[in-house]
């Protein structure tokens, strides 16, 4: 063999081994990412309702009684209960509406804040300090927490009345607030009494 031939076989040797090599990395599986895939997968989102306030309040007690030194006017004082189901929040806004068949529209009023000891309408239990059972003041500047009870005394002025007028005719009490997001909320109405015949 002559060193030519030797050459040009030793040339075609490198080119099968090179065609070869070149062959079988063709002939490689493609890879596939069987690993773990990215969370780019669309799933519904839960739909997230934020959580608000809810307040239940209901009247206990009433007491009515001559405003002192203005005998026209009526006082009207009332033991409250307000219970929260919902979201921590303030209850503020309160107000009185008084309902009576022989006023053509209700009265509203808002509370007003007295100071003194005396006994809480509807019990016989010893005199508290008017000022610190203020339900206004109570809830004004304390949230209400979660499934927290607060118990309080709103009194109200109703003008020109005297207790006889509302006590046996069917009037009805309405206390109404608010929590901090602005709901409303009412009492369940308090029927003082009906007329006897």
């Amino acid at each position: 063999m002559t060193s030519s031939t030797t050459r040009r076989c030793k040339f075609a040797v490198l080119i099968l081994l090179v065609a070869f090599g070149g062959c079988h990395k063709g002939q490689e599986p493609a890879q596939t990412n069987a690993g773990p895939t990215s969370q780019t997968e669309t799933r519904p989102e839960a739909i997230v309702v934020p959580e608000k306030p809810a307040f239940e309040g209901q009247i206990e007690h009433v007491s009515m009684y001559p405003v002192p030194n203005r005998r026209e006017d009526l006082a009207v004082s009332l033991v409250v209960t307000v219970r929260n189901s919902g979201l921590a929040s303030v209850a503020q806004d309160w107000n009185l509406e008084v309902s009576s068949p022989g006023r053509r529209f209700p009265t509203v009023v808002q509370p007003v804040h007295i100071s003194g000891y005396a006994e809480l309408p509807g019990t016989n239990g010893p005199k508290v300090d008017l000022a610190k059972e203020d339900l206004a003041l109570k809830t004004a500047g304390v949230a209400i927490a979660k499934g927290a009870i607060v118990k309080g005394v709103l009194t109200c002025v109703v003008p020109k009345t005297s207790e006889s007028e509302i006590s046996n005719n069917n009037t009805s009490l309405t206390v109404n607030f608010k929590d901090s997001q602005g709901n409303q909320y009412h009492t369940r109405k308090y029927l003082i009494g009906s007329k006897v015949k």
